[in-house]
């Protein structure tokens, strides 16, 4: 069971939007909550000007509108903001989204009840899924539409997905005894005035990219070992003179599945830089995503909202802007283009008869119309040429909203929307690699303990009678297991 209103972590966010654990309310939240509230109620009885209370939106926030007439407005505010476009976002989005926009309500500054939080879980706990757009979000304001399709599914309004099923969300409340929600001041602006969206489909890419470094480096450690590779370059003695956390890391564990394996005297004395340099090179992109990753981790676990409370005011704030997250997911973005560029150079440098003592493109027959697997190396450079395009920053394209009052915005959901498919990129990448990895082997064994339980997994998808591209598949459903050999002193 997921608790929330203190924090939350990676783990549990996997845990419920993808494993689909049950999510509660911690009971001193629910305190903090309820103080909120009444905090707000009070300050609506004093007349004090609050935005979106008893004011206009965006640019019309000099416009004065009675705080009744914004509770009977409600589902009109929603219906304006709800303009997602494109496919239906995936399960695991929205409920990484609807999961972490509970919690950061449940940190006590938002003015909402506890039963809007409650609601929140329901659906998560029912498994119900809002049926959400996916683009619509400049990432600051809050992600307004795809925040507004979720509150609207809590009031009973649109459409939902039930075991793969999409209904109308009232059809589906009906179905599942579940009672729509009716608001209150400021909870349909509260619903949708953060960046819970953009961080939750951040913190998933995050993680998978995470994993496919790990699975990334379980190849190369075989890759070392077959091909008689000079492996000093990747040793801790070699790396711990530099300063670089990452680095030393991607060292210290190349070393361990390598289990002190000597230095072969058909070694180069030079590897080319894709073989010898990878401490240097996917050090640093480790780092980076380490970095990211704890400043998507802290946006998750703050209030992001506008207006606030504290201490019996309201204030306005920016804490609904993605910046944290666009350069968070952006920066991620660059480097995987990074990390593309490697595994393409790899790839060419494999198909060489000077790196893997077979053939140049592996051809197998002295058939002279043979190209072998030289088409592998074409078919990556198409895939990197694809990420170079995708690995420009999202944030640096701002484009002003409303009129000159919101005219920085941050893109961080249409970054990390990009982040998912630049991980598709690199998982169809490394499966080409451990393709060509794996053939070499047929000529060349692995030599210590760790590459060869690499191996293993790695052979268990291949298949005979499977084309190569059905091979590649295969392969990329087997890449999460790599990733489990490897643990990152981190």
């Amino acid at each position: 069971m997921i608790i929330i209103g203190n924090e939350l972590k990676i783990e549990d966010i996997i845990g419920v939007s993808r494993n689909f654990e049950i999510v509660k309310l911690n009971d001193s939240a629910r305190i903090r909550i309820i103080r909120s509230h009444e905090m707000l109620e009070q300050l609506i009885k004093s007349g004090v000007r609050i935005y979106g209370i008893n004011t206009g939106l965006g640019e019309l926030y000099n416009i004065t509108i009675k705080p009744e007439d914004t509770i009977n407005k409600s589902i009109d505010l929603l219906l304006e903001h709800a303009i997602g476009i494109g496919d239906p976002a995936p399960t695991d989005w929205i409920r990484a989204t609807m999961l972490i926009r509970a919690h950061q309500l449940s940190l006590g500054y938002s003015g909402v009840r506890e039963i809007v939080i409650e609601k929140l879980l329901e659906f998560l706990n029912k498994n119900v899924t809002p049926v959400v757009p996916k683009y619509g979000s400049v990432g600051a304001s809050g992600d307004l539409a795809p925040l507004s399709h979720i509150a609207l599914t809590l009031a009973g309004k649109g459409y939902v997905r039930i075991n793969n099923l999409i209904l109308s969300t009232n059809e589906a409340l009906k179905k599942l005894e579940i009672e729509p929600l009716n608001f209150s001041y400021k909870e349909a602006l509260a619903l949708i005035n953060g960046t819970s969206y953009s961080a939750g489909v951040a913190i998933l890419g995050l993680n998978d990219s995470l994993e496919l470094i790990k699975s990334f480096i379980a190849i190369f450690s075989l890759i070392l070992d077959i091909i008689d590779a000079n492996i000093s370059s990747c040793t801790k003695i070699v790396n711990s003179i530099k300063k670089h956390k990452g680095q030393i890391i991607i060292s210290e564990t190349i070393e361990k599945l390598l289990e002190n394996k000597k230095i072969s005297e058909t070694s180069r004395i030079q590897d080319p830089y894709s073989i010898r340099c990878i401490p240097q090179i996917i050090g640093p992109i480790l780092d980076l995503l380490l970095w990211s990753i704890q400043n998507v981790i802290n946006e998750i676990n703050s209030v992001s909202d506008n207006p606030i409370i504290i201490n019996e005011h309201a204030y306005s704030s920016c804490h609904f802007h993605g910046e944290y997250i666009a350069l968070s997911t952006d920066t991620v973005n660059g480097s995987l283009a990074v990390l593309g560029n490697l595994i393409e150079r790899l790839i060419s440098q494999l198909l060489r008869a000077e790196i893997n003592k077979i053939s140049n493109y592996l051809v197998k027959n002295k058939n002279p119309w043979s190209v072998g697997y030289m088409i592998l190396q074409y078919t990556a450079a198409a895939l990197v040429s694809r990420l170079r395009e995708l690995s420009t920053f999202s944030t640096i394209h701002n484009i002003s909203t409303s009129g000159f009052q919101e005219d920085i915005n941050s893109m961080s959901a249409n970054s990390a929307i990009k982040l998912h498919e630049i991980n598709t990129i690199i998982k169809q990448l490394i499966s080409i690699l451990a393709l060509i990895t794996y053939l070499i082997t047929q000529n060349k064994k692995p030599q210590t303990t760790q590459t060869q339980k690499i191996h293993n997994i790695i052979s268990s998808a291949i298949k005979d009678s499977q084309s190569i591209q059905d091979n590649i598949n295969s392969l990329s459903n087997i890449l999460s297991e790599l990733s489990k050999m490897i643990i990152l002193n981190i």
